[in-house]
């Protein structure tokens, strides 16, 4: 789940108290002291959206309806899964992203792709209907055992991508490209686990034939930098790719706006301030902090603009760049697909509408809101929006997503003699316009 953060906002740093006696309901059903500890939990879940979610119309849902369904069913609740199950379907009933619960003893729930210490070294997109493998990290496992860009995940430990998929919670937006989306986050986390872990992985090679192999997961590759992307949540590991393609053109990739990252991300700007044109690489970004999409904006503009809106729950506040002392002035694309989320919408959203960059890739599938995040009484951290972005053309991003300027699609074909269709359109573009 990608995390976004608001002017400054850390979304952890206050403590929300939240009475469930003081918030209005329907008459209880008389509860079992067993499950007296679920309830507890379930009020305080409730009440806190209650007081404290941005719209207080709650998007035309019944949210003391909402209440009265779900409690019945909580109070016969027996096991703390049940519990669990039940208090997210209740969250989710309002249909966007950001919000849900992550078990107490399991904090890097909330990304363990990002958080997660042992990685097998590959990823993978769903095209076409098929898994296929679009990246092989040097030096890690999966290149070890020979496989390719490319070639077709079949299994892991004899489950299906499919099935892992399905296994899958199944978080908000529920769109098709929210769907497409949940079930690649679901399949890549899959890739990541404790380092020693040993998976069976089942694939099809660039000629089609099935193969099996023993992958360990290793140590994440050192060239990430270990960033908190959250208090009270797992570092994450995120990583930063610094180019130059051909004409010089300036490239840029990370997969994170993760705290601790702007200083690196600063310096890999200045390193391309001279390069004809910058091409910055969000595709399967995860989202992070305003403390890091803001000042990278400032880098990239030499006038004060609207960035975005904020809707909080009682009020409205605008941000606008703040020009920094040198800027990139050079031709500007980002490079986005339906795994670009949170963060690193509102960033590409925010260039695209401000007339700053131009846009290629897939359209995103629309995880942009401004989250905080606070402590169940059992111990489970809950996040949940307190804020909505709006571009300067009034976009609302979420459920919406940003749309490309030029869509460009990959196929297992592309990938197979090496092509990135995506990539060679901006660099194609950016050689235009000079």
């Amino acid at each position: 789940m990608g995390t976004s953060t608001a002017t400054g906002e850390d979304p952890a740093a206050s403590v929300v108290t939240v009475d469930p006696s003081t918030v209005p309901r329907s008459t209880s059903p008389t509860v079992n002291p067993a499950t007296a500890e679920y309830v507890e939990s379930f009020e305080f879940v409730w009440a806190t959206i209650n007081e404290r979610y941005f719209d207080p119309g709650f998007g035309g849902v019944d949210w003391e309806g909402v209440h009265d369904q779900y409690l019945p069913e909580i109070t016969a609740a027996r096991t703390d899964l049940d519990a669990f199950l039940l208090v997210n379907n209740m969250l989710w009933e309002l249909g966007v992203s950001h919000i849900g619960l992550i078990p107490a003893d399991d904090p890097g729930q909330l990304n363990p792709l990002l958080s997660s210490e042992g990685e097998l070294g590959f990823d993978v997109r769903l095209l076409d209907g098929e898994w296929v493998i679009t990246e092989v990290k040097s030096g890690s496992a999966a290149a070890a055992a020979g496989l390719g860009v490319g070639h077709v995940l079949e299994s892991i430990d004899g489950q299906a991508p499919d099935q892992i998929a399905t296994l899958a919670l199944s978080l908000p937006p529920r769109h098709e490209r929210g769907v497409l989306s949940g079930k690649m986050i679901s399949v890549r986390s899959a890739l990541y686990d404790e380092i020693g872990v040993t998976v069976r992985v089942g694939y099809r090679d660039s000629a089609d034939r099935s193969m099996e192999t023993d992958l360990t997961f290793g140590p994440r590759q050192a060239t990430a930098w270990s960033s908190e992307m959250l208090p009270g949540v797992p570092p994450a590991f995120t990583i930063i790719e610094v180019d130059r393609k051909d004409g010089d053109i300036g490239y840029l990739r990370f997969d994170a706006f993760g705290d601790g990252m702007l200083a690196p991300l600063l310096t890999a700007i200045d390193e391309l301030q001279e390069a004809p044109g910058l091409i910055i690489d969000l595709r399967g970004n995860e989202g992070g902090v305003f403390d890091v999409r803001k000042p990278l904006i400032d880098r990239l503009v030499d006038e004060p603009a609207l960035i975005w809106t904020y809707r909080w729950r009682n009020s409205q506040e605008d941000v606008h760049a703040t020009p920094a002392e040198v800027t990139y002035d050079g031709p500007l694309v980002v490079l986005v697909d339906v795994l670009s989320a949170s963060s690193a919408e509102e960033f590409a959203g925010a260039l695209q509408a401000m007339g700053r960059a131009y846009v290629i890739g897939e359209r995103t599938a629309g995880r942009v809101l401004v989250a905080d995040l606070v402590e169940v009484p059992n111990g489970a951290l809950m996040i949940y929006p307190v804020g909505q972005s709006m571009t300067s053309d009034g976009t609302v991003l979420e459920g919406h997503g940003v749309i490309p300027d030029l869509p460009v699609a990959v196929h297992r074909s592309d990938l197979l003699v090496g092509k990135d269709p995506p990539l060679q359109a901006a660099i194609d573009y950016l050689r235009s316009a000079n």
